[in-house]
C-alpha cells in the first residue's frame, strides 16, 4: 500500500467513531444487514454464471476474462517451468533465457499428453509419450520420424496471453497496461509492495470444500478475529477495528494492530506503518493479499465448482532475508498451518455445509462486514454486462 494511503487509513480509524462502525456512530442508527440467498453458494446455474462473468476461460480456441493472478514471479527463474492448472485451462509458464514469462498450453500437439507435471528447469520441453520436443516459447524443434507427419501436422504449443507486473503474473492480458487498467487506482498500491524483491518463502495449494466466494468473504472482515482466531494472531489485533473501501472492482482494508493504540498522536513520517496496522486487498476477481509486518501473503482463488475451490497460499519475504529461516518458518506455520488452514479454510468448509445442510435461507452480514455489500455488488455488475444467451 502507499505509505500516503495507509497513513490516511491509520488516522481514520484513530479517529472518534472510526472504522466499520463509522456510519452507525455518525447518525445513530445500524442499517438493516446485508443478506446473501444462501442459492448464492448452493445453485450450479449461478455459480457458471459467475464463472463466465470474471474467470471466463477457453471457448473458440481464446481466453476470455479479466486479467488475474496465476503466480507470483518470483517462483519462476530463468530457463524454470512451472504448470498451472486452472479450472478448464491446463498450462506451463516458462521463463526463457530473454527473462520473458510466457504461457504455453501443456499438452503435446500430437496425442495431447501432459508436457509437465511439476515444476522443473529445463533447456526443452519434451513430451514423455513419443518424444516431441518444444522450446520454452512453444516453437517446435524436433519430430520423431518427421517424415510420418505432413508439414501442416506438425505444429507450435498454443501460447497464452500473459503478463508481469508488481512481481506477479497475470493470465489475459499480454502487456502489463492491460493490468494497470484492469487495477486502476490499485496499481499503485501494488507497486509499493515492491514485490519483485521477494522471494518464495513456501507455498501450498490444495482444493477445499466450499464455495469460493465464502473464502474471500472471510477475509473481508476483521469481526471475527477476536473468536476465531483467539488462539493465534488476535493477541497482535484490535478488537473490531478495521476500515475497508472499494477502489473500483478491489477492496482495499487496513485493520488495527495493538501497537496503534501506543502510537504517538502524529504518525511518524518514516518507520514502519506495518507494525501499526495490517493491509489486505481484494483483487478482483479473487486474489486475496495480506500485507503483514515483513512478509506478504497472496491467496489465489480458482473456483472449481459450486462447492469447490482450489486455494494456493504463496509467502512472500524479503530476498534479501532469506537466511532468517526459523523466522519465515515460524511465520508459515502461524500463518498457513495455523490461522489459514485450521481456522479460516475450516470455518468456511463448515459454513458451506452448514448452507448444504438447507438450514438457512441466507447469510446475514452486519457493518462490521460491509465490505461484502461491495464485493457481491462488483460480481452482479459483472454477471448483468455479460450478453444473455438466447
Amino acid at each position: 500500500m502507499q505509505r500516503a494511503t495507509l497513513h490516511r487509513l491509520l488516522d481514520q480509524l484513530r479517529a472518534p467513531g472510526g472504522g466499520m462502525l463509522a456510519p452507525r456512530r455518525a447518525d445513530g442508527g445500524v442499517r438493516p444487514a446485508f443478506r446473501v440467498p444462501a442459492a448464492r453458494y448452493l445453485d450450479a446455474a449461478h455459480f457458471e454464471r459467475e464463472r463466465a462473468a470474471l474467470f471466463g476461460g477457453m471457448s473458440g480456441g481464446r481466453l476470455h476474462g479479466p486479467p488475474r493472478v496465476i503466480a507470483a514471479s518470483a517462483a519462476l527463474a530463468a530457463g524454470g517451468c512451472l504448470p498451472v492448472d486452472l479450472p478448464g485451462v491446463s498450462l506451463i509458464l516458462t521463463r526463457g533465457g530473454d527473462g520473458a514469462v510466457r504461457a504455453l498450453a501443456n499438452a503435446c500437439r500430437h496425442r495431447a499428453t501432459r508436457l509437465v507435471d511439476a515444476p522443473c528447469t529445463a533447456k526443452a520441453l519434451v513430451c514423455p509419450y513419443h518424444g516431441w520436443t518444444y522450446d520454452l516459447g512453444g516453437k517446435l524443434l524436433h519430430v520423431p520420424h518427421a517424415e510420418a507427419f505432413a508439414d501442416g501436422d506438425r505444429r507450435d504449443l498454443p501460447v497464452l496471453p500473459v503478463a508481469e507486473r508488481h512481481g506477479l503474473i497475470w493470465l489475459g492480458a499480454a502487456a502489463g497496461d492491460r493490468v494497470a487498467g484492469h487495477l486502476g487506482e490499485l496499481d499503485a498500491d501494488l507497486a509499493a509492495l515492491e514485490l519483485g524483491r521477494h522471494a518464495v518463502w513456501r507455498s501450498r495449494r490444495q482444493t477445499r470444500t466450499c464455495n469460493w466466494k465464502l473464502i474471500v468473504e472471510a477475509f473481508l472482515d476483521a469481526y471475527h478475529i477476536r473468536i476465531l482466531h483467539r488462539d493465534t494472531v488476535h493477541r497482535f489485533f484490535l478488537d473490531a477495528s478495521s476500515i475497508a473501501e472499494p477502489v473500483g472492482p478491489h477492496i482495499r482494508a487496513v485493520s488495527a494492530r495493538r501497537t496503534l493504540r501506543e502510537a504517538p498522536p502524529e504518525l511518524p513520517a518514516d518507520g514502519n506503518l506495518r507494525a501499526l496496522g495490517t493491509a489486505s486487498y481484494l483483487v478482483a476477481p479473487a486474489t486475496i493479499v495480506v500485507v503483514h509486518p515483513d512478509s506478504v501473503s497472496v491467496q489465489i482463488l480458482h473456483p472449481r465448482s459450486v462447492g469447490e475451490t482450489d486455494y494456493e497460499h504463496i509467502l512472500l519475504v524479503p530476498a534479501d532475508r532469506l537466511d532468517d529461516a526459523v523466522h519465515w518458518d515460524k511465520n508459515w506455520a502461524l500463518l498457513d498451518e495455523a490461522v489459514f488452514q485450521r481456522e479460516d479454510l475450516w470455518v468456511c468448509e463448515q459454513a458451506q455445509r452448514g448452507l448444504a445442510a438447507g438450514t438457512s435461507d441466507a447469510l446475514v452480514f452486519g457493518e462490521l462486514e460491509s465490505a461484502v455489500r461491495d464485493f457481491h455488488a462488483t460480481i452482479d455488475a459483472a454477471i448483468d454486462a455479460v450478453p444473455a444467451v438466447a
